[in-house]
């Protein structure tokens, strides 16, 4: 009687468990025709999933998995009845186990399992060599925002002025500026905050171009510091606001 190595073992070996056959079995295996050729169909499985990309491992139908259950579940079927004769033939005859020994349904199974299994495994894999993945950072959310008019010397300006707080606390404010066409090229823009009843201000800095965005000082009161306001700065070394208010507007909630 043949006794073949059990598939388990044989997807196992195709997967590269080298140690899941003992000895015996692997000098069996090197010397069986059928179980070499059921190892190389399952290691043929295994080496096409690995060839595959993440994303292209998809999982079986509904119906592949139901076929095979019902073969594996399916009953022999027998005659009515033996015969006295049918009796003693069998009791003399040797089967060989070689033609019985694994349906075609229970080798697909193995090899499902085996594709399986490598999927998995490659899955795992690829995202480990992908490394650690950082957290994209939440976006900033508007709190706080102004339109911003023009001041008399500087008629068909407009601007506006937005704050954003991060998950961390830390505002930026980004403000914009347009149709100041009097600027001269001996002078800059500065951005402020101005206290609503005039008492003090704080620089954000300077303005390059028609927008920017600058950092908010951290606590300061921007229900205090509520103005926003934009000038244009003569190159005098003189780091106090020039009076020459381009822009000005209040900020509110958003």
């Amino acid at each position: 009687m043949v006794q073949h190595v059990d598939p388990e073992l044989l997807a196992l070996l195709a997967l590269g468990e080298q140690d899941a056959v003992s000895d015996d079995e692997r000098a069996h295996l090197e010397a069986c025709p059928t179980c070499r050729a059921d190892h190389d169909g399952l290691a043929q499985v295994a080496t096409t999933a690995r060839d595959l990309g993440p994303d292209e491992l998809v999982a079986p139908p509904p119906a592949v998995w139901d076929r095979i259950r019902a073969e594996i579940a399916e009953p022999e079927t027998a005659d009515a009845g033996p015969t006295t004769q049918d009796v003693e033939a069998a009791e003399a005859e040797v089967v060989d186990l070689a033609s019985r020994r694994r349906p075609a349904a229970l080798w697909a199974a193995a090899a499902a399992s085996a594709a399986l299994v490598v999927g998995v495994g490659g899955g795992v894999a690829w995202e480990r060599a992908r490394g650690p993945q950082e957290t994209p950072a939440p976006t900033p959310v508007a709190v706080a925002e102004a339109e911003l008019e023009a001041l008399p010397d500087w008629p068909g300006s407009t601007g506006s002025a937005t704050v954003a707080q991060a998950a961390g606390g830390e505002r930026e404010i980004v403000v914009s500026v347009a149709g100041a066409d009097g600027s001269t090229a001996d002078a800059y823009r500065e951005v402020w905050l101005i206290a609503d009843d005039l008492s003090g201000m704080v620089s954000l800095g300077v303005l390059e171009g028609d927008s920017g965005t600058f950092p908010v000082p951290e606590g300061l009161d921007l229900e205090r510091y509520s103005l926003v306001d934009v000038s244009e700065e003569p190159f005098d070394g003189d780091p106090t606001h020039s009076g020459d208010s381009i822009v000005r507007g209040g900020l509110t909630q958003a």
